[in-house]
This record gives C-alpha cells, structure tokens and sequence, in this order.
C-alpha cells in the first residue's frame, strides 16, 4: 500500500531523526509503527473478545441446555441490531 501522509514540519522532522536513530529510512520506520499500532489494536480486541465470553459464560444459568443458550444469545442480537446505528462508507 502507498499513500501520502501530510505531516506538520515539527512531526516530519521527528519522525526523520527517529528514524536515522533506528538506521531506517523514514517510509520503512513509519510502516513498522503503523504495524506495530495495528497489531496492538488488533491484541486488545482480541483480550476484550475473551473477557466478554468470560463475562457471558459467567452469567450462564446452571442447568441450562445449549438450545436455551442459543435462543438467548439471539434474543440479544436481535435486540443489540435495532439499537445499532451502521453506518455506510
């Protein structure tokens, strides 16, 4: 992927000398931040994703048989779906 990125003159020129530091030109030093920030970003949806199913199956009645569970879980996405305002690109 190639884009432009306008940058103030002050970030430009940290950004150029965090890079000569790294001994990286600058494009390759801004890719490895941009993935590092994506990858961290995709780590915490992921670890919230597990404390909400921790959440969820904590909250499971005992005794209860999957098909209850599952006609709960799509109670609450049908209810979840009306309240959600999409939006279209």
């Amino acid at each position: 992927m190639n884009l432009t990125i306008d940058l103030s003159d002050r970030n430009a020129a940290e950004l150029e000398a965090a890079a000569r530091e790294a001994r990286m030109p600058p494009d390759r030093y801004l890719a490895k931040i941009v993935a590092h920030a994506l990858e961290t970003r995709h780590r915490n949806k992921v670890q919230k994703l597990e404390e909400h199913l921790d959440y969820m199956e904590s909250q499971v009645v005992p005794g209860a048989t999957a098909d209850e569970m599952e006609s709960a879980l799509q109670e609450a996405l049908a209810y979840v779906r009306q309240h959600r305002a999409w939006q279209s690109s």
